[in-house]
C-alpha cells in the first residue's frame, strides 16, 4: 500500500499541510514537528511527489555491529565516532538512521529491517567484526563504507586509525624519553586495531638491537574495561614480577585500569613505572596523574566516512576502492617520566 501525507499526519497529529511544509522546506513549522515528521515519513517508508518529481527520502544507515560488546560501547570513543557521521549526514542532506547490529542475534530478520528502512547507503561500524561477519551485508545492494576496521579480502571502502604506526610513534617516544625495558598491556580480546598496535609495539622494540632486552617478552594480557584491567593487573603485580620502566597499553581503558593497580600496589606514577595510552579519551585528563597517549581525530573518522560514502551514492568514484587511515598524534602528559633529562 502506497504511504501519502496523510498517513504521516494522521501518524504525527498534525495537518496533511504541515506535512507538505516540511518537505518542501518551507519556513513557519518548529524544530520539534520537522524532526516528528520526518522520522515518521522513514518509519513508513514515505516517497514524496511534490513539484520536483518524485523522490525518496535520502536516509543513510549507521550500523553498529556488535559481536560481543566488550570493545564497542557507550563510551566517549564511540560517541564522538557518531558524532561526526550525524554531523556530516546533516551537513550533506541526508537523513541519518542508527541501527545496531548484534551478530549472535536473528541475521535474516536485523537484514530485513536494514532493507526496510529503503536507505541509499550504509556507514558501517566494523570494530568487532571478522572478516565472514561481512558475508551478511553483501547481498544489501547499496555502498556501504566501514569506519573503523578492514578486510583485505573484500571491496569495501574503509576509514580506519593507522594503529601500526600509531603504536610504534608511542613506543618510540618512551624510548626517546630513555626507556629501554619496556612492557606491553594487551587486550585480551583480539580485534584488528590492537593486533596493528601489537605489530607496531613490536617493531619499535626490535629496533633496540638489544640481545638482552625481554620487552618482546614482557606482555601482559588484560581486560579491556577500567575495571576489568585494573583486576588483571592487580592479580600480575601479586606475583611480584620485575617491571619495565614504562607501558604501551593498546587504549586508554587498559592505561587508565593498570594505572590504578600500579598506585595501590605502592607503585609511584611515573617515577618508577611510565604509561602511555591510546585514543586520547576524555578521562586521560582528569586521571591522576594525567595520562600521556596517542589522540585519534574520532569526529572526523565519522566525516571522512560519510564524505567516501555520499561519492559513492553520487557516482563520483572511478570504481577504486580505497583505505584512509588516519594518523595518531602523541599528546604528552604527565604519566610519562623522561629519564635521559639534562
Amino acid at each position: 500500500m502506497k504511504i501519502t501525507a496523510k498517513d504521516i499526519a494522521r501518524r504525527v497529529g498534525v495537518s496533511p499541510a504541515t506535512v507538505s511544509m516540511v518537505f518542501r522546506q518551507r519556513p513557519g513549522i518548529s524544530e520539534e514537528v520537522r524532526t516528528q515528521v520526518l522520522a515518521a515519513a522513514q518509519e513508513l517508508g514515505f516517497v514524496y511527489t511534490g513539484t520536483g518529481g518524485a523522490r525518496q527520502p535520502r536516509i543513510l544507515q549507521f550500523i553498529i555491529y556488535k559481536r560481543h560488546g566488550k570493545v564497542v560501547a557507550d563510551t566517549p570513543f564511540f560517541e564522538q565516532l557518531t558524532k561526526g557521521v550525524s554531523d556530516s549526514v546533516h551537513a550533506l542532506g541526508y537523513q541519518l538512521s542508527i541501527t545496531y547490529f548484534y551478530g549472535a542475534e536473528n541475521v535474516d530478520e536485523q537484514l530485513r529491517t536494514i532493507k526496510s528502512s529503503r536507505c541509499v547507503g550504509i556507514i558501517l561500524l566494523a570494530t568487532e567484526m571478522h572478516t565472514h561477519d561481512m558475508d551478511i551485508f553483501d547481498s544489501l545492494g547499496v555502498p556501504i563504507v566501514l569506519l573503523d576496521n578492514w578486510f583485505p579480502s573484500k571491496r569495501y571502502d574503509a576509514v580506519v586509525i593507522d594503529n601500526q604506526r600509531g603504536a610504534l610513534r608511542a613506543t618510540q617516544y618512551l624510548i626517546q624519553c630513555g626507556h629501554t625495558r619496556l612492557g606491553y598491556l594487551s587486550s585480551k580480546v583480539d580485534i584488528r586495531n590492537f593486533v596493528e598496535r601489537r605489530e607496531g609495539y613490536l617493531s619499535a622494540i626490535r629496533a633496540l638491537k638489544d640481545p638482552t632486552n625481554d620487552s618482546t617478552q614482557r606482555i601482559i594480557r588484560v581486560g579491556t574495561s577500567i575495571d576489568t584491567a585494573q583486576q588483571d593487573m592487580a592479580a600480575y603485580l601479586a606475583t611480584d614480577p620485575v617491571l619495565p620502566t614504562a607501558f604501551f597499553a593498546d587504549n586508554d581503558n587498559i592505561a587508565i585500569g593498570c594505572l590504578r593497580a600500579l598506585l595501590r600496589a605502592g607503585c609511584r606514577i611515573p617515577e618508577e613505572v611510565s604509561i602511555i595510552g591510546f585514543d586520547d579519551m576524555p578521562i586521560c585528563e582528569v586521571a591522576e596523574p594525567q595520562l600521556t597517549t596517542m589522540a585519534v581525530p574520532k569526529g572526523r573518522m565519522g566525516a571522512l566516512a560519510v564524505e567516501r560514502l555520499d561519492r559513492l551514492i553520487c557516482g563520483g568514484t572511478g570504481g577504486e576502492v580505497i583505505r584512509i587511515s588516519v594518523q595518531p598524534e602523541i599528546v604528552p602528559r604527565s604519566s610519562v617520566l623522561p629519564r635521559n633529562r639534562g
